[in-house]
């Protein structure tokens, strides 16, 4: 071996450019490489190299792989992140205790027990960051002195509640006097208000210094409870004449169901006893305006801002933000269906997203989603969607974007252009399959606003567009009841008139031409018929990675099939794609086509009709190599559909340690038993159909609390961020 690499040359390359190349490598090569000689079997032990390992989402990941990565770096490792790795035993975690100058630790949606976290800490005294979840059997008095000792020490603790269990409120938090940034997530979507217990201080446990807090999130609970206790928590700790802690972060939030005002109380209130120079704010579900808020100066440094659900937010709120916030990333509006008026009374006014675009030019994502935007509401001869399209597109920096479908829909002025887009001849178009129904495909692209929209931000990598008033069937029944009762409340929108007779084929052919598209959402859409656009999707956006469509076509018909079919033949980068349509029929060609996805790695189905064959998805795991998420939720037998489970189980586990299947009945129970089948990870990231654009803090995206600068290392199925 050592001679034929001497014969290729690589001898004469420096040990400078192969380690840099190294750091490109995933993790099971390095190890390959290793072996290969004394010179390579050094330079792999480099510190530099694996000072900082990201194994996020690593699939190929099993615990001997982790038993042998830890033990020849127990000193090297400084920073490491398994999030997301939920099928690595506690028993294998317990490595980590090696790691003895560990100064970051992502555990986040990993399964830890109390006694695996207190060995863990107790080893790791250098430990700064930590991030894990609070599961159901959490017990305080598990925790070691020597892990106390380590907690103390703390400046970083992310705190992830799985749902439906009985848990501790406060999980370590109240052994971390010195912490200066805290996130406490839950998941409102799909929590069922669990029993949380606020077990007293004990000798050995207080409460968190104020003072040296710098970031709070707190967010995802339905229970107003959570996010009041946390508040109350930390400023009961101040005392009077204590200098004011500075505020950097400062996301309370306690979802869609719970007020502000319930959760914390006023902004005034909440705002009294710090001294905020803000960079991410989250005000979503408030009852007042952002000029409530009595000394805007604070948020002149904003980057972040969330007001989703705010029902008080208007036009000259947007004005006063953008006047102040000139440093904004990203902005979450979703649900703020007064946002483009001057009262409530839907006067149309784009004044405040004008100045938005206008004074942010920093702005990279945007989520406008989940309320009407349109002539539903209003004088019933304007078309608000054509000014709100050419604003979107003056926003060139965008990245991320989230609109409802009947916000940039051609309005019917510009039904009468008979001109095609797709076929650039002046001439008589040609007849093709595909071309057939040209009653619905046909119109002017230059008076298409989302063409406006694509031509002026070409740089988006991520799209959202969903019909309001549409809701997947995995929702939780929970959620469904309290819109019944609720009438007045949030997520209270009937679907859009105008959706059908506006949002055709020919709108959805711009997004192909977004170049760097990677990630596209497509919801809710009865316009669509042919669906003429998913042809040219392969070809003109090489980059794309995920895809989920859902409920397309009049009441739930799948009539775009063949050009889905034909699409998904030529997408063999294709990783995520989740595929919702009621009517649709899970037929044998549906699964051959998904056998050219070679590089899929999750994949979720929800429709009514159709048997699931077994030899045809045994195959579709021979075919897709690193396929280790499979979610089928059909109508289908319920005793087929488990066997069928077993048997993938049983021949794939060995190969794919994450991988998991999930063959259910459609009509389940509740979300009860869909949490408890499907890791949470899944279920955030990719099985629940809701808005992702804008809706976490930024260092709360792709790496959880770490935000890793220097040489990342990387499993070879690890999904990429």
């Amino acid at each position: 071996m050592a001679a034929a690499v001497s014969q290729n040359g690589m001898e004469k390359i420096s040990d400078e450019i192969v380690l840099h190349i190294l750091q490109f490598l995933p993790l099971d090569d390095i190890l390959n490489v290793q072996r290969v000689s004394r010179r390579f079997s050094g330079i792999c032990q480099d510190k530099t190299l694996w000072r900082s390992t990201e194994l996020r989402s690593c699939y190929g990941l099993s615990d001997d792989l982790l038993k042998n990565v830890i033990s020849h770096q127990t000193l090297n490792i400084l920073h490491l992140s398994l999030h997301g790795c939920y099928w690595l035993h506690s028993t294998a975690l317990e490595v980590l205790s090696r790691c003895v100058n560990l100064q970051t630790l992502d555990l986040s949606h990993c399964r830890v027990t109390t006694k695996c976290l207190s060995k863990i800490l107790s080893a790791t005294k250098e430990l700064r960051c930590l991030a894990w979840d609070v599961e159901g059997g959490f017990r305080p008095s598990f925790l070691s002195q020597e892990c106390k000792e380590t907690l103390k020490k703390l400046k970083v603790l992310k705190q992830v509640y799985p749902f439906e269990v009985h848990q501790d409120l406060f999980g370590v938090l109240t052994f971390c006097p010195a912490l200066e940034r805290i996130y406490l997530l839950g998941n409102v979507q799909l929590s069922n208000v669990a029993c949380w217990t606020y077990n007293p201080l004990e000798e050995d446990q207080a409460a968190v210094s104020a003072s040296n807090l710098k970031e709070l999130v707190c967010y995802g609970f339905e229970n107003s409870e959570v996010a009041s206790s946390v508040f109350n928590l930390l400023t009961g700790s101040m005392k009077q004449g204590d200098p004011q802690p500075t505020l950097h972060s400062y996301c309370i939030s306690g979802g869609p169901f719970v007020t502000y005002e319930k959760a914390v109380g006023s902004y005034a209130q909440a705002f009294e006893p710090f001294k905020t120079d803000l960079l991410q704010l989250d005000l979503s579900s408030g009852r007042e305006g952002i000029c409530s808020i009595s000394d805007l100066q604070k948020t002149k440094n904003l980057q972040f801002l969330r007001l989703s659900y705010n029902f008080c937010l208007h036009s000259y709120d947007l004005i006063t933000v953008s006047t102040v916030c000139q440093n904004l990333r990203v902005l979450n509006l979703m649900g703020c269906r007064y946002c483009f008026s001057c009262s409530e009374r839907f006067d149309w006014d784009l004044s405040g997203l004008e100045a938005v675009a206008e004074n942010c030019p920093h702005l990279h994502s945007l989520n406008l989603s989940g309320a009407h935007h349109c002539n539903s509401f209003g004088c019933p001869n304007v078309f608000p969607s054509d000014g709100l399209a050419d604003t979107i597109a003056k926003m060139k920096g965008l990245v991320s974007l989230s609109l409802p479908a009947c916000s940039v829909g051609t309005s019917k002025k510009s039904k009468k252009s008979r001109i095609d887009p797709l076929y650039p001849g002046n001439g008589p178009r040609p007849q093709t399959s595909s071309s057939r129904t040209s009653h619905y495909s046909r119109a002017d692209p230059q008076v298409l606003n989302l063409w406006k929209i694509v031509h002026g931000c070409p740089l988006v990598e991520e799209f959202e567009l969903l019909g309001v008033g549409f809701h997947s069937q995995l929702v939780h029944k929970a959620l469904h009841l309290k819109l019944e009762r609720d009438k007045g409340g949030f997520f209270i929108y009937r679907p859009c008139d105008d959706v059908k007779s506006r949002m055709k084929d020919a709108d959805l052919s711009c997004i192909c031409e977004w170049r760097k598209l990677r990630k596209l959402t497509l919801g809710g859409l009865p316009g669509v018929i042919t669906g003429e656009f998913l042809q040219t999707l392969p070809e003109k956006c090489p980059a794309l990675r995920h895809l989920s469509l859902a409920n397309l076509g009049p009441t739930g018909q799948c009539i775009y099939s063949n050009n889905l079919l034909s699409a998904l033949t030529r997408m063999p980068h294709l990783q995520d794609f989740r595929f919702e349509q009621p009517n649709f029929n899970i037929a044998w060609s549906f699964l051959e086509a998904l056998y050219n996805c070679r590089d899929l790695q999750r994949l979720c189905v929800v429709a009514r009709n159709g048997e699931i064959d077994p030899h045809l998805t045994l195959k579709l795991f021979e075919e897709c190599k690193r396929l280790v998420v499979c979610q089928l939720f059909t109508m289908g037998q319920v005793l087929a559909s488990h066997r069928l489970q077993q048997v993938i189980k049983q021949r794939y586990q060995s190969d794919r340690p994450a991988l998991h299947v999930a063959i259910q009945h459609l009509l389940m129970e509740d979300s009860r038993s869909l949490s408890q089948l499907i890791p949470m990870v899944h279920l955030e990231e990719f099985t629940m159909y809701k808005s992702r654009v804008g809706e976490q803090p930024l260092e709360l995206d792709k790496c959880g609390i770490m935000s890793l600068k220097v040489s990342r290392l990387r499993c070879p199925f690890a999904a990429e961020c």
